[in-house]
């Protein structure tokens, strides 16, 4: 999470400013196409919660050191991660 202490992600890794657009643009469209997906196949609820969990995931990843632009889909598979054990644990036993 973000605080003075620790200061921003991107300011900590001292990211040249022209990056920076780039790591939001990439970020919100791998955010948008999940929440998308989410909300079409499980509604607003799940969706609102699989967001929730995909901005968590993403202020606890390791960035990479060499500058390189994240690695969202990570951030994405754990947010699916979440969604799936949320909806097998609400699932009606069979």
């Amino acid at each position: 999470m973000w605080d003075k202490k620790t200061n921003s992600i991107v300011h900590a890794r001292q990211v040249p400013v022209e990056r920076v657009a780039e790591f939001i643009v990439a970020a919100e469209r791998e955010l948008a196409a999940f929440y998308g997906t989410v909300f079409r196949r499980y509604g607003l609820n799940k969706a609102r919660k699989a967001t929730q969990d995909w901005i968590e995931g993403l202020e606890t990843m390791d960035w990479p050191a060499d500058r390189a632009l994240p690695n969202w889909h990570q951030v994405t598979i754990v947010a699916a991660n979440c969604l799936a054990f949320r909806i097998i644990d609400h699932s009606p036993s069979r």
